[in-house]
């Protein structure tokens, strides 16, 4: 009997020495890790849930609990959790710049790690999305940018040449007014979704100046009189929807891109996930960036997605480790593949399936020009200057001010905007 017992326990020690040891992993030794995420037209829930289901299997020491929330209340979450300072996930969207001082700074791990540097990314979306205070506060998640999509049956129809890359904001408006067509209800093109946005920059306008101290002589400064009288001309040749048109439309659940998608928007300001809605419905269109002032640095309204590891997490290695899976080149390959995501690492969007497509190439470009984010990142007062100073958009497209009206707008705007600048720069303390 004890020979036997011998016997077996030999034959159980042999067998464990034939299992390598980093295969053995105790119960105990397996972390959690708590990401919080949103379900989207580029990954579903489906999609990111495979996701985990892939690097739960190739990590048995490290297991991701998923927990997908409404888009919706998803910052109202995290803005009620970070600010408890408990109960944050340990991965998940740092989307809020307001949330980067609870961000763990990522800089050593970034510099130990063999396959991620700076230089994996899109340098634009590294310094806006990644880069916080000379900290890296998070990685940059897929990337979507503005530019006008043209409707190249209407062009057709209409026999207008299609928009070439190096268009100027005189060219859109010209085209657009050929391209109109009230018996149709068709309208030649759209308005752009604010001030100071890529056509302002292109124009060289910015709201005050760089070190957040003046707001006279950028916010009524000459480029941004032209700038808005650009705005003024546009509105004045009824080539476009109204905000009352809009309005209307909107209720009824049409936006621009049904709009466009209906041939009565010939060109219209719209983003990535348009273009995949476009393609699904077979429209055949064309993408170039946003009109240009020549001789001018061109800008694009561009983002992506912050994804950090808190800086309360128990387990800063093992959150690493899922970050820079989910946003690194596998992770980000993974969701482009079997979802609808424009990756923000280069090498991996140069494989998108469609890469070789006219459209796709011109997203590309896009995406090479100065972000309008770099400088918008850097002021947080931008939009509460901008609410100053929301007059001189409301009235230019309601069509309530003239033409040569413009400049001394923006003149009595000057005071309000300097006000709004002086109390954010001393309540944000910097």
């Amino acid at each position: 009997m004890w020979y036997r017992s011998r016997k077996i326990s030999l034959v159980l020690f042999a067998l464990l020495m034939l299992i390598p040891f980093g295969a053995v992993t105790l119960a105990q030794d397996v972390v959690t890790i708590e990401w919080w995420t949103v379900s989207s037209e580029e990954y579903s829930e489906e999609v990111q849930r495979a996701l985990v289901d892939q690097f739960n299997a190739e990590h048995p020491n490290i297991q991701v609990n998923i927990t997908v929330l409404p888009e919706s209340g998803f910052t109202e979450r995290m803005t009620a959790t970070l600010g408890a300072g408990s109960g944050a996930p340990d991965v998940a969207f740092f989307w809020d710049n307001n949330w980067f001082p609870q961000a763990l700074d990522l800089t050593a791990y970034i510099e130990a790690d063999p396959d991620l540097d700076p230089s994996t990314y899109f340098e634009g979306f590294w310094n806006t999305r990644s880069v916080w205070q000379d900290k890296i506060v998070g990685l940059p998640l897929g990337v979507g940018a503005n530019f006008v999509m043209y409707n190249k049956d209407v062009f057709d129809e209409m026999g207008v040449a299609y928009p070439s890359p190096d268009w100027t904001t005189e060219d859109y408006i010209a085209t657009a007014t050929t391209l109109t067509d009230p018996d149709k209800r068709r309208w030649g093109g759209d308005r752009p979704r604010g001030p100071f946005r890529a056509i302002w920059r292109n124009y060289g306008a910015f709201p005050y100046s760089d070190d957040s101290t003046t707001v006279e002589g950028y916010l009524n400064s000459d480029a941004s009189v032209a700038a808005y009288t650009w705005l003024w001309d546009l509105v004045a040749s009824n080539v476009t929807p109204t905000p009352a048109d809009i309005e209307i439309l909107g209720t009824e659940g049409t936006g621009p891109i049904d709009l466009f998608l209906a041939g009565r928007l010939a060109m219209a300001t719209l983003n990535q996930g348009h273009v995949l809605t476009a393609v699904e419905s077979g429209v055949n269109f064309g993408i170039v960036p946003e009109p240009q002032i020549p001789g001018n640095e061109r800008y694009a309204n561009a983002w992506s997605l912050t994804a950090s590891v808190w800086a309360g997490t128990e387990h800063p290695d093992e959150a690493y480790e899922w970050l820079s899976y989910w946003v690194g080149p596998e992770g980000q390959q993974f969701l482009m593949q079997n979802g609808h995501l424009f990756p923000s690492i280069p090498a991996v969007l140069e494989t998108h399936p469609d890469a070789d497509k006219d459209y796709v190439q011109a997203f590309f470009a896009v995406l090479e020009q100065r972000q309008v984010a770099e400088w918008v990142n850097a002021h947080p007062c931008n939009g509460t200057v901008l609410r100053a100073a929301v007059d001189a958009w409301d009235l230019v497209n309601l069509g309530e001010i003239g033409r040569d009206d413009i400049k001394a707008t923006l003149d009595s705007l000057v005071e309000p905007a300097q006000q709004a600048l002086d109390e954010c720069v001393a309540r944000l303390g910097a």
